[in-house]
């Protein structure tokens, strides 16, 4: 049950993020790289990279590289990290636990599930992506705060949040790898901002006039952000050590020494110092770094054990 949890957790927070970074790019790809395929290219090569995937996007003979890497992201079953496919082993883990979910859980993610199914590129492309998109943005969130409302705060609890903040951090840190705000103007910065759900809270927390550090800086290091790394990070410590009952500041397997060592660096490095490699090698290193955590995490809790005779 804790198993299914944690991936549950871990795939409906992927299939959030992916539909907001195809929002944003998608309207940006029409909007403002529309004619200069050059710059549309690089812009959706940086989505794929948020996404996971290094390869280059191929464009086909007419150019339509927007429609084939949303389809790729949202609708490619073959594509593990797809919107289709995050949705249904979400759908498939909460279905093999059907017994420990509230009612108002299973609805909300089973309703998402037949939504996604019925869809396909072709229709959602005619009637604008973004209808689609926020749709799943709107239930995938609802899920989050549905469950918080009606779910025991037990175990089972703890281990979905260890997976969506967890998989919240991985795919933060990889579009602060993915978008290039030291050598780009200041729009690249609002596209990280717009992509992290950050636009609002980072002028409302900002004074003076803002450089793209700045930016990265409020995505790494508010407190108070529910998206930052720091807060992220902060969320899968306090989860993990009420799992074990471990006292704060103590470590019981190598998942809570890593997030340890990963709080301290939040909490008493400066950005300067952090950022002195360049961004894309600082947000590489930190998406390795929660690559790690969850295999260690697996390690603890669901180790794959071998069969024997």
């Amino acid at each position: 049950m804790a198993d299914s949890l944690y991936w549950l957790g871990r795939n409906v927070e992927r299939a959030e993020t992916i539909a907001r970074i195809l929002d944003v790019n998608y309207t940006r790809a029409v909007d403002l790289y529309s004619q200069r395929v050059g710059r549309s290219e690089a812009l959706w090569r940086s989505v794929l990279r948020c996404a996971g995937f290094q390869s280059k996007p191929v464009v086909s003979a007419n150019g339509k590289i927007a429609s084939e890497c949303f389809g790729f992201c949202a609708f490619d079953e073959a594509n593990p990290t797809s919107i289709v496919s995050s949705i249904r082993v979400a759908r498939t883990n909460a279905l093999s636990i059907r017994a420990e979910l509230t009612t108002e859980v299973w609805e909300v993610i089973n309703v998402l599930y037949l939504y996604v199914s019925a869809q396909n590129l072709r229709s959602v492309l005619r009637e604008g992506p973004s209808k689609f998109l926020r749709r799943v943005r709107d239930a995938t969130q609802a899920f989050a705060g549905i469950s918080d409302a009606t779910l025991t705060h037990g175990d089972g609890w703890n281990f979905l949040q260890v997976g969506r903040f967890l998989e919240r951090a991985y795919m933060t840190a990889r579009i602060i790898e993915a978008v290039d705000v030291e050598h780009e103007p200041w729009h690249e910065s609002q596209r990280l901002l717009e992509m992290c759900c950050a636009s609002v809270p980072f002028a409302q927390s900002s004074h003076s006039a803002p450089e793209g550090r700045d930016a990265v800086a409020f995505v790494v290091l508010s407190q108070d952000f529910p998206r930052s790394l720091r807060f992220c990070t902060r969320e899968v410590d306090a989860s993990m050590h009420r799992i074990s009952q471990s006292p704060e500041g103590t470590f019981s397997n190598d998942a809570e020494r890593r997030l340890g060592r990963m709080r301290a660096l939040f909490d008493f490095t400066a950005i300067d110092e952090m950022l002195a490699l360049g961004v894309p090698s600082f947000a590489g290193r930190l998406a390795r770094e929660y690559e790690a955590l969850a295999g260690e995490v697996q390690s603890a809790y669901f180790p794959q054990l071998p069969v024997t005779a």
